[in-house]
């Protein structure tokens, strides 16, 4: 989905993934982060937020929820992280990146809002009553009280299939009277996901039907005496984005793909964020139709295209060879390629594609440097 651009935009961090896999300074089966490139996309939005008067929250599960990467966004401008589960949250704390928000897509466990609220988020979000009970509840013990934003929903919202959930718009207000009177919560905000999806036949992101159920139960929940500060709208954040959610009433963004370049907008449009995450692969063996390659990083909704096959930096553009789905069933020990211009066992496939590092058993490298012709891994995120 990403190679072409990332060729046009980021034509380094191509080669030297083929030369750091060529010469075994990384293995197969890893996603490689240009991370000058993040700091500059990372200062270019910090810098739209600040001109729009918006605030953003960074989200690290699609780079792999590494702590190193979380300060180094965090010293580039967006200081703090949204973890959409309990692990990130955790591990995003222990290495000292401060938290946003915590929960929007998977609630954590009721056992857990104690370690939660130890992280000092700034905002935690739940899904029901129960869970905001849980949230009070441990607040109490703790002796504070715990900013909450409420996930809303109602008929029509757009949600991705596995991420139901959420306060129904029609049942708020009969729920607004629980939540007055939990002593460890405060309502502060509200939140939906997705915002904003790429409409393309016009080229352009669009609002979803979430939009108008964020800003009635924003009304709903201020009529009944709350005060609203955050209203929170995810889903392709970026400097692009950044002044159309502000103008539609959105407080708070949570970039995610933007960080590397690689929201559906930029597949299409030039914008200031550029590429900086390519996919490491290596030819495993052949048959008469398919190249086979190394597997472990390959995520179902990714829309991979194909990939770059070589071993030598300098001619890795000349064989590109197109990608050959698997089905539904299959398990990610191997991808597949269509057999075209001939490969060796061993060469480097190099891919760019809409990525959930969380999800896989890939290996992350940071590497810095690429551009000054001193390229450096930082940091090798070892999974398995």
């Amino acid at each position: 989905m990403f190679l072409t651009l990332t060729k046009e935009r980021n034509p380094e961090l191509i080669k030297i993934g083929v030369n750091l896999h060529q010469t075994g300074e990384l293995p197969p089966n890893t996603y490689v982060i240009d991370l000058d490139t993040v700091a500059e996309n990372v200062e270019q939005m910090a810098r739209a937020a600040e001109e729009n008067e918006f605030s953003l929250y960074f989200m690290s599960k699609q780079l792999g929820r590494i702590g190193e990467l979380g300060k180094w966004i965090a010293e580039h401008g967006i200081e703090k992280a949204v973890a959409v589960e309990f692990e990130e949250a955790r591990r995003l704390h222990k290495s000292g990146v401060a938290l946003g928000n915590v929960g929007h897509l998977v609630q954590p466990g009721k056992h857990q809002w104690k370690d939660v609220l130890s992280f000092n988020p700034e905002v935690v979000t739940v899904f029901t009553i129960e869970r905001a009970k849980q949230v009070s509840d441990a607040a109490v013990r703790l002796g504070r009280k715990q900013d909450v934003l409420l996930r809303v929903v109602q008929d029509g919202d757009t949600i991705y299939p596995g991420q139901w959930g959420g306060f129904h718009l029609e049942r708020i207000d009969e729920e607004i009277l629980i939540l007055q009177d939990l002593p460890g919560i405060e309502v502060v905000g509200i939140t939906s996901f997705p915002l904003l999806l790429m409409d393309d036949d016009r080229g352009e992101m669009t609002f979803t039907k979430n939009l108008e159920t964020l800003l009635n139960a924003k009304e709903k929940l201020e009529s009944a005496g709350f005060t609203i500060t955050q209203v929170n709208g995810p889903s392709a954040t970026s400097t692009e984005t950044i002044p159309m959610l502000k103008r539609a009433g959105i407080t708070h963004g949570e970039p995610g793909h933007a960080l590397t370049g690689t929201t559906p907008l930029h597949a299409v449009r030039t914008l200031p964020e550029r590429p900086a995450i390519i996919y490491l692969s290596e030819v495993s063996h052949q048959d008469d139709d398919n190249v086979y390659v190394l597997g472990g990083g390959f995520y179902e909704r990714g829309k991979v295209t194909g990939a770059y096959v070589g071993h030598n930096p300098e001619t890795i553009f000349r064989t590109f060879l197109k990608e050959k789905p698997m089905p539904s069933e299959y398990i990610d020990y191997y991808g597949r390629l269509e057999r075209g211009t001939p490969v060796s066992v061993g060469d480097t496939a190099v891919y760019a594609f809409r990525t959930q590092v969380f999800v896989t058993r890939a290996n992350v490298a940071l590497v810095r440097g690429l551009h000054s012709k001193n390229p450096e891994i930082v940091h090798l995120e070892r999974r398995g």
